[in-house]
């Protein structure tokens, strides 16, 4: 449960910028860890260049707290942020326009309201999970503030998992892009989407809550001792260190975030690209950026890798079921269209380039990836989906579901189509159908 502690209501879209910054005052009775909802907007786009994003520096008294990146532009968005944990009293809360991090071009933001709510240990069960949020320092590899343009942070979110004596909180980002790491192109075969979703910060408690190990995911993928500082009122503190999502707790940049874990991930049942489908918006910034990263194919070519325009493929939410799950196993999905003749591959035949498999063989049995098909492809236009099975691990594969469902002109998710029809594909039937156009 999270105590409300002050709105502003309606601003009418009060002008943030290099001039004019916004300031509300809270009172605390009690403490706890405050969060805020911010719906805002600015004058940017995250589709061009130097006009991506109105960045807003946030102070507290006359002491920085963070930075929030408007990515979504000049269409409204509310930014749920963390402040930390603070004592009780009165505090002026400052909302600046940062230009020294926004994009060249953006001169101003705009507020519409601010929601002000305290998590406390006493009324909430989300106050073990936010305590041991991390907050994360933007990336600064190429630029010094790089995130106000590419691989962003979007949401974090979490999972809990027991232990034989109390349990392990492990929290994931999800970042727009990764610049580097999966070729971009291979990124909707292997994983379903052009965001990059990374685990980074993993603490086991005791049964008392208190912490006997901390994690990161470093360079490398090689886990890491969490050794850092802790700000904001104790929470552990990391860098994005890489241009594929990983951390680090030695600190060099100046600009930094703390994200609410907004989505309870429950990895039984659902994949990861569920929290996208929660947050439709994440689709959206992901897209815009690769219209102004990546040229796109065009026209689409049948059964060519090269990244399209992101509304050209169809996005597959699925499972794969094998007696022996840390073996390494993949299966293909393909589609048959009404009227065109062979397959449309999800992996395009199993394709490898160099260390990298377009199907997925990751550590999750629940996948998403997605099947690229000509341009203007709608369900109507689909005559079969099915499951294949592919040479390299388990003999026999059972697929228990299947979600599936295009992007919108505005590159939101449609409605999906699904079945619930357990398939099980092996080496002598390799092919088996999840879905067919008639509905079946």
């Amino acid at each position: 449960m999270k105590q409300h502690i002050v709105s502003t209501g309606a601003l009418g879209w009060k002008e943030v910028n290099a001039n004019a910054d916004f300031r509300m005052e809270i009172e605390l009775a009690e403490a706890g860890i405050v969060e805020i909802d911010l719906l805002a907007k600015s004058e940017s786009d995250w589709r061009v260049a130097d006009y991506e994003s109105a960045v807003l520096r946030v102070w507290i008294e006359r002491e920085y707290n963070q930075d929030c990146v408007l990515f979504y532009g000049n269409r409204p968005l509310t930014y749920t942020r963390l402040l930390g944990y603070m004592q009780p009293g009165t505090y002026m809360l400052r909302f600046a326009f940062n230009p020294d991090i926004s994009s060249p071009q953006v001169k101003r933001a705009y507020i519409e309201s601010i929601d002000v709510k305290l998590v406390t240990e006493n009324n909430s069960e989300l106050f073990e999970i936010y305590k041991h949020t991390p907050v994360i320092y933007g990336r600064n590899v190429y630029h010094p503030y790089e995130g106000r343009y590419t691989d962003t942070p979007l949401l974090m979110f979490y999972f809990t998992e027991p232990l034989e004596r109390g349990k392990a909180i492990e929290y994931q980002m999800m970042f727009s892009h990764e610049d580097e790491g999966t070729p971009t192109p291979l990124l909707m075969s292997k994983w379903g989407r052009t965001t990059d979703i990374e685990w980074v910060y993993r603490v086991e408690l005791d049964e008392q809550g208190e912490v006997q190990k901390a994690t990161f995911q470093g360079p490398e993928h090689v886990t890491g001792d969490f050794k850092g500082s802790t700000a904001m009122g104790g929470h552990p503190v990391l860098q994005n260190a890489t241009t594929n999502g990983m951390v680090d707790d030695t600190i060099t940049s100046k600009y930094r975030f703390l994200l609410p874990p907004v989505y309870e991930w429950n990895q039984q049942v659902e994949p990861r690209e569920r929290v996208m489908d929660a947050f439709p918006f994440t689709y959206q910034v992901t897209a815009w950026e690769m219209l102004r990263q990546y040229p796109a194919e065009l026209p689409v070519l049948n059964n060519s890798f090269h990244l399209a325009d992101l509304r050209s493929y169809l996005y597959v939410q699925s499972a794969k079921v094998t007696e022996d799950p840390q073996k390494e196993t993949s299966v293909d999905i393909q589609v048959k269209l009404k009227g065109v003749g062979g397959w449309f591959s999800g992996s395009f035949g199993d394709l490898r380039l160099d260390n990298f498999r377009c199907a997925y063989d990751g550590p999750y049995f629940q996948f998403s990836t997605t099947v690229k098909l000509p341009d203007g492809t709608c369900y109507n236009d689909i005559e079969e989906i099915c499951a294949v099975w592919l040479p390299g691990g388990e003999e026999s594969v059972t697929v228990p579901e299947f979600k599936g469902f295009f992007l919108d002109e505005d590159y939101a998710p449609q409605q999906p189509i699904r079945s619930s029809d357990v398939a099980t594909v092996t080496k002598e039937q390799p092919r088996q159908t999840l879905w067919r156009g008639d509905g079946q």
